[in-house]
């Protein structure tokens, strides 16, 4: 009489391995493509809405300030993370003094420095920057 062993064989437990490592290879990059353009929208949005907030200052204040939460802390040099930390926004004087102008900048910080878009900005007059691929390309995706 013979007894049935239960189990699998190496090779099938090897098949298994091999359809693991090629799904893992397709999905992490996409996984990490992903993480990327969420942050790169956090950091547009945000931004835009430190852009909107000195333009709100400016019309009581009559001049920009270089920070960036200027309706909270209008001291000058202030800095502010985004709200997962990808990303660090600063303001500075545009090319005719900050009474007149301002360059608002996200910079992007720690695994975000992987990003081909490292650096988004925006001026007072909604002129949009960024390094690394082309403006249009980090803007629109």
């Amino acid at each position: 009489m013979r007894h049935k062993i239960y189990g699998f064989t190496l090779i099938e437990i090897l098949i298994v391995v091999a359809i693991l490592g090629v799904l893992t290879a397709i999905a992490l990059p996409a996984y990490n493509n992903s993480v990327i353009r969420s942050a790169r929208a956090e950091a547009k949005n945000e931004i835009m809405r430190v852009a909107s907030e000195l333009e709100r200052y400016f019309s009581s204040n009559n001049t920009y300030v270089t920070s960036a939460d200027p309706l909270v802390d209008d001291t000058a040099g202030t800095t502010l993370d985004t709200v997962n930390g990808f990303y660090e926004l600063s303001v500075a004087a545009g090319g005719t003094g900050i009474a007149t102008s301002f360059i608002a900048t996200a910079t992007a910080q720690g695994d975000q420095l992987a990003d081909t878009c490292a650096t988004y900005t925006i001026t007072n007059t909604g002129v949009r920057g960024a390094t690394g691929d082309t403006v249009e390309e980090c803007w629109t995706r």
